[in-house]
């Protein structure tokens, strides 16, 4: 080997020996002696050895060829190395399908090629390998990761592809560090991160897809996130503010919310939001709405809102109100006063707008005939005959009618005042003889029949009936003619002594009549028994 005679080295191999060619080669290949190192190493099929030689002698192919026979790791890095250095590069690839099946050679292999200023090569080789059988999770995620280093524009499609087979934290530092934002908020979605979804779209608003935002913020756990998102929406997006509400609105402090709006000065933006959850009658929402109405001038709506959800501060939005340019308004604060029992407060304002109409009602609803009668004063002093007359008529029940009487004849309001003195006699009346009916004695109806027989039987208007079947004058077993005031016989016979007689102050009338007292005597029944 030292005198170069590898003809005679190959011959002398090639016949059987005792020689150590294992170690001699080695001592050969360490001495630099590669094509004498290639024949020793030949001889006895060490191709490991061999594809190193080979690398040596810069013959790649065979090299690669020696290494498919050794299919050893470390051989196949070697010779990718070289080939990488010799910008073997389809010879290298061939190397390197061997390696980046071995998740623990991968990052060195790389490392290689970007050392060497190769990553396009390193790229290609990557993607040749996705099709291996014995692909993992790391070259994907590699890939991945050289994508975003170098062709960032092809991350997105490799993303979309192969994302359940990735290292996505992985893959998520790289996109962090290559400010990749739109790459990074879909791996986050697509590993449920949510959360972190949103917030990597508030920091970074080139990153920021409505639809995607809506639906990751509805998943999202950190309730913080939905009021962190409502900010990011007033500062960035505040068209679509309304939608973002009526998302979340099952979510939502609707409280909190409204003080986040108004903070920031943005209630009108969320009219809508705020209409949608006031069926829950909170304070801070019907406030904040009964604000927004009375900006816009809209007294209809504000009436609604009053009468349908009554939690706010009633005074303060009457005070508001009171002093309102516009008439409608300062009607609205009137009635406020009067569902708040300030009666008096209520038809001074009535009074101050003319509305004489509603300070009759606010008087009559109040029950204060105090407050009656100062009304109609009012008007009496204005000369109003007709808002007087109407008093009289809607403040029927709590009028004095001395005082509406006595003020009519002083004013020469008589024929107004008419109207209402018709119709307190005619309720003086029914109550009168409501009284009478209720007061007047009842007569019972068995005494009644008793009074009647009794007098049924005084009068002889019938047969009195007696015990036994006996009928008056007739006993049993007597001949008619033998009764009592039989002629000539018994009791009232004439002339006959022991009769009674009526005493002289009573009245024939009274009692029996004549003919049948006069013959009661006892004297009389001598004849008869």
């Amino acid at each position: 080997a030292k005198s170069d005679k590898l003809g005679d080295l190959e011959e002398f191999v090639s016949a059987p020996n005792v020689a150590n060619i294992q170690a001699i080669g080695e001592r050969c290949f360490d001495e630099q002696m590669y094509n004498a190192a290639k024949l020793l190493f030949t001889s006895i099929g060490n191709n490991a050895k061999l594809a190193l030689c080979y690398v040596h002698l810069k013959m790649y192919r065979e090299a690669t060829d020696a290494a498919a026979k050794a299919n050893a790791v470390s051989t196949w890095k070697e010779v990718s190395k070289a080939c990488v250095f010799a910008e073997e590069f389809r010879l290298a690839a061939m190397c390197g399908m061997h390696i980046i099946v071995h998740p623990d050679h991968l990052e060195e292999l790389i490392t290689l090629y970007e050392r060497a200023g190769q990553p396009d090569e390193l790229i290609k080789m990557l993607e040749q390998g996705l099709g291996l059988e014995g692909a993992h999770a790391g070259v994907f995620t590699e890939l991945g990761i050289l994508y975003s280093k170098y062709l960032p524009e092809k991350l997105m499609e490799h993303i979309k592809i192969f994302c359940s087979r990735m290292n996505i934290p992985k893959l998520l530092r790289a996109c962090d560090k290559a400010r990749l934002w739109d790459e990074a908020v879909f791996l986050y979605k697509n590993d449920e991160q949510q959360d972190s979804a949103v917030k990597l779209m508030i920091e970074h608003p080139t990153a920021f897809q409505h639809d995607l935002f809506l639906d990751c913020c509805q998943k999202v756990r950190n309730t913080e996130i939905y009021y962190m998102s409502i900010g990011f929406y007033l500062e960035m997006q505040p068209m679509q503010l309304t939608r973002l509400l009526q998302v979340l609105t099952p979510n939502l402090d609707h409280s909190r919310v409204v003080h986040q709006l108004r903070k920031a000065e943005n209630l009108p933006l969320a009219a809508p939001y705020l209409k949608s959850v006031q069926k829950e009658n909170l304070t801070a929402v019907n406030e904040a709405l009964n604000e927004l109405y009375i900006e816009e001038e809209d007294y209809t709506s504000l009436r609604t809102s009053i009468d349908d959800f009554d939690n706010f501060d009633q005074l303060a939005l009457a005070q508001k109100t009171e002093k309102h340019e516009l008439l409608e308004f300062r009607r609205i604060a009137a009635y406020l006063y009067k569902r708040n029992t300030r009666y008096a407060q209520s038809i001074e304002l009535s009074k101050g707008d003319k509305m004489f109409k509603d300070a009759i009602d606010t008087a009559n609803d109040s029950k204060s005939a105090e407050l009656v009668e100062e009304l109609l004063r009012y008007f009496v002093d204005n000369e109003d005959k007709e808002c007087f007359c109407a008093t009289l008529f809607t403040c029927y029940q709590y009028v004095s009618p001395d005082v509406a009487i006595e003020l009519a004849w002083r004013n020469n309001m008589v024929d107004f005042v008419m109207p209402y003195i018709v119709q307190y006699t005619k309720h003086l009346h029914s109550k009168i003889a409501t009284l009478e009916e209720r007061t007047a004695p009842k007569v019972d109806e068995e005494e009644e029949q008793v009074s009647q027989a009794a007098a049924a039987m005084m009068y002889g208007d019938g047969p009195m009936m007696l015990t036994d079947g006996m009928q008056m004058g007739v006993a049993p077993g007597m001949a008619p003619g033998m009764g009592m005031g039989a002629p000539g016989m018994g009791m009232g016979a004439p002339g006959m002594g022991g009769g009674m007689m009526p005493p002289q102050n009573m009245s024939p009338q009274m009692g029996m009549p004549p003919q049948q007292m006069g013959g009661m005597g006892m004297g009389g029944m001598g004849g008869g028994f």
